[in-house]
């Protein structure tokens, strides 16, 4: 199954007025549906209202209320899954195998996505696309300690940093309907700009490799295909943005693994798969299917321990995979009602 998060089905003067009216709206961008597969032909309509089979993941009003709490250990392995439905993000200590949270965020929270670990500090960004910013929460900490914000508007979709401390969204579109973007700050807070994106309808996903070079995919305005540019934001003054040739049939997350490959999700085109791309040239990779995943949206990859953690929205667990076999190793529930789109693990892999 793959659904169309509100943001991408409705189109941009639709989804405004979703998200001014309910506090929330979406993307990092399940797969959208068609009449034989669940939810999948959305993307072909914008702009359209949200089928009823895509009403039934995308709940803008679950009735559940959640807890804040953490307790979590403060070293080791832990994981982070967003739901965007519930506004939550739930953690959860070591390698996946059907256990409950062991901690919970809620603080500032509406329709969280993406996420990032910084690893000399432990913190945990993420794309906080209902209230149009990214927030930032140390390690154990149960409320934000910083927030970036755009003053364009914008809904970011996910969030990066480069080693020069460059903080790096891409964004969904802006809240006056301008389409897919990037945005940088300086690590205290400072914006630096906004840059938009290259024939694009939204955008998704964003990684930085250890040398700089910035990579984001995005749904081609044209083809409606993911399609992944590449180009660098040093001190966050971003410059030309360039297609690497690399294709998806529809783009998920992305990450930088040790800062070298580029690793990619198509969730692709069939019911119930998603394949995981790596790519040492462009525009071709080495693919494996996601064993055992059904919506595979966003990932995290711990290449130095052989795993790749996922948020899988079809199916509303966290799920984690041998890498890079992509055999299956276990999964975590969601929370009733969810939708798991981003994932992040701590400690991350160096940058």
């Amino acid at each position: 199954m793959r659904i169309l998060t509100p943001i991408q089905a409705l189109g941009a003067a639709a989804a405004l007025a979703l998200i001014s009216g309910c506090a929330e709206g979406s993307v990092i961008a399940p797969k959208p549906p068609t009449s034989q597969e669940h939810e999948r032909s959305l993307m072909d309509r914008i702009p359209a209202t949200l089928s009823p089979l895509g009403m039934l993941k995308v709940n803008m009003h679950t009735g559940n209320h959640f807890v804040t709490f953490d307790t979590c250990p403060a070293t080791g392995n832990i994981e982070y899954i967003s739901d965007f439905n519930n506004s939550v993000i739930s953690i959860y200590k070591g390698n996946f195998a059907g256990q409950t949270p062991c901690g919970q965020l809620t603080a500032g929270l509406v329709n969280p996505q993406g996420m990032f670990i910084r690893g000399s500090s432990h913190e945990l960004y993420v794309a906080n696309t209902g209230g149009e910013d990214v927030l930032v929460f140390r390690r154990g900490a149960t409320s934000p300690v910083k927030t970036y914000s755009d003053p364009s508007g914008q809904f970011p979709a996910d969030v990066t940093i480069a080693k020069d401390g460059t903080v790096i969204a891409s964004n969904i579109f802006s809240d006056s309907g301008g389409r897919g973007s990037i945005s940088t700050w300086h690590l205290n807070g400072t914006f630096v700009g906004n840059f938009k994106m290259v024939n694009d309808l939204q955008g998704v996903s964003v990684t930085v490799q250890k040398n700089g070079t910035l990579y984001f995919d995005d749904v081609d305005s044209g083809t409606r295909q993911g399609l992944l540019w590449t180009g660098s934001c040093p001190l966050g003054a971003c410059g030309k943005f360039t297609s690497t040739g690399a294709k998806t049939a529809f783009p998920g997350g992305l990450r930088s693994a040790n800062g070298e490959e580029v690793v990619q999700v198509d969730q692709g085109t069939d019911a119930f798969t998603g394949t995981l791309i790596t790519y040492q040239s462009f525009p071709k990779g080495v693919s494996c299917l996601i064993v055992g995943a059904s919506d595979p949206v966003s990932i995290d990859i711990k290449k130095e321990e052989k795993d790749v953690f996922y948020a899988d929205a079809d199916l509303n667990v966290g799920g984690e995979i041998a890498y890079p076999s992509c055999a299956a190793v276990g999964t975590v529930p969601g929370n009733p009602n969810g939708l798991p789109i981003g994932a992040a693990a701590d400690p991350p892999d160096p940058l």
